[in-house]
C-alpha cells in the first residue's frame, strides 16, 4: 500500500489531479545551524527504518563527543540525512523535539510547508525507488567520499500530488503504522503469556486434566 500510494499507482478516489514533477530544491532549502554555545541538547542518530532517534536510546551507550559545539541543530519539522551514507536510507524527519543535535557529517534541510506535507515527503524519500536514486548519484560522483551533498540531492526529481492528497496519503499511512504498533504490542503480550504458560506446564506446577 505504501509503495502504491506514494508512487501514484494507486489513486484515492476523491482526488483526480495529475502529479507534478518538481525538484527537491524547489520545495526545500539547506539549513546549517551550529551548536556554538555547546548547549547540551538531545543528540540524534539517523536509522535506516525509523529515521531520527535519540542516540543514547538507540545504541545504549554514548558514542558522541563531549564537545557538541560543532554539531548541527535540527529544529522541529526539519529533515536530516547522513551525507556519506544516505544510500542506506539514512534520512529522518525531526518532529519530536523543539531542537535536536546531529553530527556535522549530516545535511539538514527544511521544506516550504505551503507546497509539501512533511510526513508524505519523509515516507516518499525512504522508499526503495529513492534509495536507488541516492546510490546512482553517489556512484556517479567523481569524489565518492564526498557522499551526496545538498547541491546534488536538491536536484533529485519527485512527483507530487496536490497538497490535500499528500495529507490524505500521509494520514492513511500513519493510521496503518499505528495499527501495526498495536498488533506488535499484542504479539509481545501473547508471547509473554505463552512463556509463562510453558513454565508452569513443563515444571508440573499445573497439571493437564485428561
Amino acid at each position: 500500500m505504501l509503495q502504491q500510494l506514494l508512487s501514484g499507482k494507486k489513486k484515492l478516489k476523491e482526488f483526480r489531479g495529475v502529479r507534478k514533477e518538481t525538484l527537491i530544491g524547489d520545495i526545500a532549502e539547506e539549513i546549517s545551524l551550529k551548536n556554538r554555545t555547546n548547549k547540551n541538547t538531545v543528540v540524534l542518530s539517523c536509522t535506516k527504518y525509523d529515521g531520527l532517534v535519540p542516540s543514547l536510546e538507540y545504541f545504549g551507550r554514548k558514542i558522541f563527543a563531549d564537545d557538541l559545539s560543532t554539531y548541527k541543530i535540527v529544529p522541529r519539522k526539519h529533515f536530516a540525512y547522513a551525507t556519506n551514507h544516505i544510500e542506506e536510507g539514512s534520512i529522518g524527519y525531526q518532529d519530536k523535539y523543539d531542537k535536536g543535535l546531529i553530527s556535522p557529517m549530516y545535511t539538514v534541510f527544511k521544506t516550504n510547508e505551503l507546497l509539501i506535507n512533511n510526513l508524505f515527503l519523509f515516507r516518499l524519500l525512504k522508499t526503495h525507488r529513492y534509495i536507488l536514486e541516492y546510490r546512482r548519484r553517489m556512484e556517479g560522483s567523481i569524489d565518492r567520499r564526498g557522499g551526496l551533498r545538498w547541491d546534488k540531492f536538491s536536484k533529485i526529481k519527485i512527483l507530487l500530488p496536490s497538497l490535500p492528497e499528500q495529507t490524505a496519503i500521509a494520514t492513511i499511512l500513519s493510521t496503518s503504522e499505528n495499527e501495526i504498533q498495536i498488533h506488535r504490542r499484542h504479539l509481545v503480550a501473547l508471547q509473554q503469556q505463552k512463556k509463562g504458560l510453558m513454565q508452569i506446564l513443563l515444571t508440573g506446577k499445573v497439571r493437564v486434566k485428561t
